[in-house]
């Protein structure tokens, strides 16, 4: 059941509410507590811009199983001194996350310049999936939590490392062209000697002189970190 246009739910709004199974909510902003309390056949939920989830929002829904949601930190604040606050109280079959716009996040990890980097996102990002089904019920939000802020802090660690090797491999190739120029002035030197060779001599010479430089090596090393903008 799609909601299109609920931007809040508010506290206990969908309690009890028997015949909801899955559930999608493209604008939602903030669920209230108790939102879906004791919805015993939900198992699936989408909610691609929440913001914030109040305590026990999904209180004895048992046959929740996936839930997908974006990359944002505080969307299960901590309610310090509350004994019964997780969002997922009593719903022990949690064992998914999912998390939306995968695609941009993909497209950031697939433009990182070393592997290591680029496996250990995608570790990272799947390993919520692998712990779930073995956490208790009453400790899955605080699992979620610690999952989204580990991703979030990953991801900017290694977007910063990106940007500092972005800079080191552009001074790199400055020097390079600059180089290349050095090695052309010095052909205009000798261009009446080169001009007695073929056409496919000259191309080599000159390729071979780039090559030498080290300019092709850092362009192709530079090229993909472009793509992180």
């Amino acid at each position: 059941m799609e909601f299109p246009g609920v931007r809040e739910v508010e506290q206990s709004a969908f309690g009890r509410c028997e015949s909801l199974q899955k559930i999608k909510m493209p604008s939602v902003r903030n669920i209230g507590s108790n939102a879906f309390d004791g919805c015993k056949q939900l198992s699936d939920v989408e909610l691609p811009c929440v913001g914030t989830m109040g305590p026990r929002a999904f209180l004895n829904c048992p046959r929740l199983r996936r839930i997908a949601i974006p990359l944002k930190d505080n969307i299960f604040p901590v309610n310090i001194g509350c004994r019964r606050c997780s969002q997922f109280e009593e719903s022990e079959n949690l064992t998914t996350v999912d998390l939306v716009e995968v695609e941009g996040i993909r497209k950031t990890i697939s433009s990182l310049l070393l592997e290591r980097w680029r496996d250990e996102m995608n570790q990272e990002i799947n390993s919520i999936n692998q712990v779930l089904p073995n956490t208790p019920a009453n400790e899955k939000t605080d699992a979620i939590r610690l999952w989204i802020r580990s991703v979030i802090y990953m991801m900017e660690h290694y977007k910063a490392e990106h940007s500092i090797l972005l800079k080191e491999n552009m001074t790199q190739l400055e020097l390079a062209v600059w180089k290349v120029k050095l090695d052309e002035n010095e052909e205009e030197e000798d261009s009446n000697v080169i001009a007695k060779k073929s056409k496919i001599e000259v191309e080599s010479v000159r390729k071979e002189r780039r090559i030498m430089s080290g300019a092709s090596i850092v362009i192709k090393n530079v090229l993909p970190f472009l793509q992180l903008g």
